[in-house]
């Protein structure tokens, strides 16, 4: 997921603002620092607390 750093005050952005919404500047850099890797997206995330439920419900009615 590509993140956005403020060139101003360093403030870092998960999508590409207009401006700062710390400084209100407008001239902001891509940013590939800590990156937190496949956890970062939401959509795998979520995925996996799915699957941690289901795999919960399947041992229950195991049981």
């Amino acid at each position: 997921m590509a993140k956005w750093k403020c060139d101003s005050c360093g403030t870092v952005h998960r999508r590409n603002p207009s401006k700062c919404r710390s400084c209100g500047n407008t001239v902001l850099s891509p940013y590939h620092g800590d990156d937190g890797g496949l956890l970062d997206d939401r959509r795998v995330r979520y995925g996996l607390v799915a699957l941690v439920v289901l795999l919960i419900v399947l041992l229950m009615l195991l049981l």
